[in-house]
């Protein structure tokens, strides 16, 4: 506690500047509710992607043969030929690359948007911040930024799922050996971590190539020069944004459930219409705990572009 309360006087300063990154935060947001509209519409994307993938799987999954098991005859099992697997590793990689492609641009068009509102409030007016202009900067000038981006979180996510195959054949083949789990262990832990930093790096070059307008790896670089000069800075906004964040997920979640509950309680039209009110309050709080994370996802992506 002693620690915490040295950390929080040293640290008024930068306190400070997290505070009223989220209170500028929360006017670009009351300014440009239309924001919110972001996320549903990528997740729309996002799974019809997912089913398309899906689709093509199962084509690719019906090109091998079926023989009988070598140790069971009379269980069958599919075999595959070199390209089939090839070309099941090339659906893979594209569905991860399309992926995260569609991910980097909904952050781009909150960043834009926010960038827009930004430099557009003045004291005389709010200021504005266009969804479709943002939009439209990443078709037509930035697509292969986002790309680039897109494609070395599609390569680091497609290493860790090529490394725990052969994780998974490798325990089998060691169950007993203790430093071979320790160092497969270690390095799924280090690819997780190399995964974690490139999205990282990605979603702040995202938000320089939206205020600057350079290519991937300038904007990439001049965030990572930012971050490192002004680190205690970021991290106190960031850890101010993080509380906050969990605070507004957890009201908005308790929030849904309770307003279910006094509905089934206490709100005539529906009183002893359920055997059990725990069902519909928690499925309520299911949906609020979704619409919390998304709601907050875009606080917290726009606090990350003011800062």
């Amino acid at each position: 506690m002693a620690f915490f309360l040295c950390c929080a006087i040293f640290n008024q300063k930068n306190i400070r500047i997290g505070v009223a990154v989220m209170k500028c935060t929360a006017a670009f947001i009351g300014g440009t509710p239309q924001v919110f509209l972001v996320p549903p519409i990528a997740l729309v994307f996002v799974l019809s992607w997912l089913l398309v993938y899906v689709v093509i799987a199962v084509f690719i999954a019906s090109v091998g043969d079926i023989k009988p098991r070598d140790d069971l005859p009379f269980l069958t099992t599919v075999v595959y030929t070199d390209e089939t697997k090839y070309v099941g590793l090339y659906s893979l990689f594209g569905y991860l690359w399309v992926n995260a492609f569609l991910i980097g641009v909904t952050q781009f068009v909150i960043s834009a948007a926010c960038a827009l509102w930004y430099f557009s409030c003045t004291s005389d007016s709010n200021g504005s911040g266009s969804l479709t202009r943002g939009l439209y900067w990443v078709f037509r000038y930035h697509f292969g930024s986002i790309a680039f981006g897109a494609f070395l979180i599609a390569l680091v996510q497609f290493i860790r799922i090529i490394f725990e195959y052969y994780r998974r054949q490798i325990m089998k083949a060691n169950k007993d050996n203790k430093i071979v789990k320790i160092v497969l262990c270690l390095t799924a832990y280090l690819l997780d971590c190399l995964e974690r930093f490139i999205k990282f790096i990605s979603k702040n070059a995202y938000i320089q190539i939206a205020l600057t307008g350079k290519n991937f790896c300038a904007s990439a670089w001049n965030a990572f020069l930012l971050i490192m000069k002004n680190a205690v800075r970021f991290g106190t906004a960031n850890s101010i944004g993080f509380i906050f964040n969990v605070l507004g997920v957890v009201f908005i979640t308790a929030s849904n459930g309770l307003v279910v509950y006094a509905a089934l309680h206490y709100y005539e039209p529906y009183i002893g219409k359920v055997t059990n009110w725990i069902a519909p309050t928690g499925i309520a709080g299911v949906q609020g705990f979704i619409i919390g994370t998304m709601f907050m996802s875009v606080f917290s992506f726009s606090s990350d572009t003011i800062l």
